[in-house]
């Protein structure tokens, strides 16, 4: 009886202290993020968590686009082997983008709270860049999005790191393992069927974006 009576101690301070945890807000039970669920013309699925808390803009933009249908038919168009798969253009179209840009959330543009770094199943915003890169190609995103194959830590800091695989991730090395042209195109077609993000408790807001007519530079 000693013994048992020494076992419910611990259990009941326990208890008391989830309790006082609840009450003063340091804890959080039923809070979900954004989860993305991307089909594949192969019959594959992917599906990614989504971050507002680091890259908000980013993540509202992410959102309005898969919701409205944009991704719909919009086909892989990279594949880096060992590093990564792109894709995010409009189906059937001659542009590469969504038609504007938003400013890219990542420490080196000044935005500390994007602190994922680039590891496998990351996915990141795509943008320009050159091999002398410059900071007037920061703010360059706009629909097109990338997973990661392998951890890269020099992105650390220059692109936007906004969701991580949850389930899926075979999907996108099985992608990643097909034959690509000169152009790292994949020669086999392959495309997004449907995009769409449930966001739960989150409510997007309108992404705030900038005119491809000028070089915005903060």
């Amino acid at each position: 009886m000693k013994a048992c009576r020494k076992l419910r101690i611990p259990a009941l301070l326990l208890s008391m202290v989830l309790i006082l945890a609840l009450f003063t807000g340091c804890v959080v039970i039923g809070e979900r993020k954004p989860i993305c669920t991307l089909t594949f013309s192969d019959g594959g699925e992917v599906r990614f968590r989504l971050y507002p808390d680091k890259c908000p803009n980013t993540v509202n933009n992410f959102i309005k686009l898969c919701n409205s249908g944009f991704y719909d038919g919009s086909p892989v168009h990279r594949i880096q082997e060992y590093v990564l798969v792109q894709m995010g253009t409009p189906a059937n179209s001659k542009e590469t983008d969504a038609g504007y840009y938003i400013k890219g959330e990542f420490s080196a543009n000044g935005h500390s709270k994007g602190d994922l770094t680039f590891a496998k199943g990351i996915v990141g915003m795509a943008r320009l860049s050159t091999d002398g890169e410059s900071k007037e190609y920061y703010n360059t995103a706009s629909s097109q999005f990338f997973f990661m194959l392998e951890p890269k830590a020099s992105m650390d800091g220059y692109y936007a790191a906004f969701g991580k695989v949850i389930t899926g991730m075979d999907e996108i090395i099985a992608i990643s393992k097909m034959d690509t042209d000169a152009n790292d195109a994949p020669r086999d077609e392959i495309y997004i069927v449907s995009a769409r993000v449930e966001c739960f408790d989150y409510k997007p807001s309108e992404p705030k974006t900038l005119e491809k007519t000028s070089v915005h530079i903060y």
